[in-house]
């Protein structure tokens, strides 16, 4: 039998990710940009689902069915009422997130952070976890379907490796998760830089998906 020391070394690498994650947004308030087209339903190129909703219809629609809204729903109203609530359906199992639409020069990216998900067994495991922010690039396609690219973690890193990049991070956890600390100023200008380089198969990734409606245009 693995001793649990083998047991936890294998677990730690298969829980390594893909994408870049940061302790704050990527985007700034200014930057902001709502895409009406986005709202609807969707399946990806692997049969995944996904349910694009409004945050600030759903807010509203709390406030029209009477649900009383407190403090911190207010503020969050303020802070995501330009954003998206996205449901991705996975094998019948859902995660949810708060997704910011936002633009850096004419390119349309999403910040998304977990908001509700259904693989945690227990509340003393939930409080151990970090919902860090992701960022992807968005392509609407001739064909009115969009690619929904992610930052990858082996291209970042390859760039510190380099020393080609200069950004705050850290190495947290068991995993040595790589995450990004920088302000949202900071990953702003990062991403504006990055965009526009030339850097060969910067977009390249394993977590990329082609979704194409399957509900009607709103």
């Amino acid at each position: 039998m693995k001793s649990k020391a083998i047991i936890l070394i294998g677990c730690c690498l298969l829980l390594t990710s893909c994408i870049v994650k940061s302790i704050r947004p990527f985007y700034i308030s200014d930057a902001t940009e709502y895409q009406e087209y986005l709202v609807g339903t969707w399946t990806d190129n692997k049969k995944n689902t996904w349910e694009v909703a409004s945050f600030r219809d759903l807010m509203e629609k709390d406030k029209k069915d009477g649900i009383k809204l407190s403090t911190e729903d207010k503020a969050a109203f303020e802070k995501y009422k330009d954003g998206y609530i996205i449901s991705y359906i996975k094998k019948d199992k859902k995660s949810e997130f708060v997704a910011m639409p936002f633009k850096v020069d004419n390119q349309l990216f999403i910040d998304f952070i977990p908001f509700d998900f259904e693989e945690i067994s227990n509340d003393l495991l939930s409080q151990h976890l970090l919902k860090t922010h992701s960022v992807a690039k968005v392509d609407r396609q001739e064909d009115n379907t969009v690619k929904i690219i992610w930052l990858d973690e082996g291209r970042i890193k390859d760039l510190f490796k380099k020393d080609q990049l200069k950004l705050k991070h850290e190495k947290v956890g068991l995993d040595e998760s790589f995450v990004l600390t920088a302000t949202s100023e900071e990953l702003y200008k990062f991403l504006k830089k990055y965009n526009s380089s030339t850097i060969k198969n910067k977009w390249e990734t394993s977590e990329k998906f082609t979704l194409t409606r399957i509900d009607a245009q709103p």
